[in-house]
């Protein structure tokens, strides 16, 4: 059974670090990055793009990559509890987008799916975070700058 329970978690880990890995590198993280923010590789929200991120090169990132999923490797050794929190996180990232509004569903499908200007990018992210656009061309341009900054 304690095998069992190993082999399980196991394959979880792999399918949670492939899922990673084609999380960070689709349509959405691209769209994200046009308007300055990247996804968290520990959590996969969005987060503002730093001068760190921008500067470290792909062996960094592979490193880095590297020691965030190794870290949980040796958490499969408490397979089932392992087991339990990753089905616990993923009901978790499903359920809490089911009450979504249907233009929040609509926007974060066209993220996912398509290449979008970042004009159309940032206007979706403002009416999903429940902004107005009134001021769009303000935000846009503080976008522009802190983009610049780092």
């Amino acid at each position: 059974m304690y095998e069992t329970g190993i082999l399980v978690a196991f394959l979880m880990w792999v399918w949670g670090v492939i899922y990673a890995l084609i999380l960070i590198n689709s349509q959405f993280e691209r769209n994200l990055n046009k308007v300055g923010l990247r996804l968290s590789w520990f959590d996969f929200k969005p987060k503002p793009i730093s001068t760190s991120d921008r500067n470290r090169g792909v062996l960094g990132s592979i490193f880095r990559f590297t020691m965030i999923y190794g870290l949980a490797l040796p958490l499969i050794v408490v397979s089932w509890l392992y087991v339990a929190i990753f089905i616990g996180s993923f009901i978790y990232r499903k359920s809490k987008d089911a009450g979504a509004p249907q233009d929040v569903k609509e926007f974060r499908w066209k993220m996912r799916n398509m290449n979008m200007p970042m004009d159309d990018v940032l206007k979706g992210l403002l009416l999903s975070g429940g902004q107005s656009l009134d001021n769009f061309d303000e935000i846009k341009a503080a976008t522009i700058a802190q983009m610049s900054e780092s």
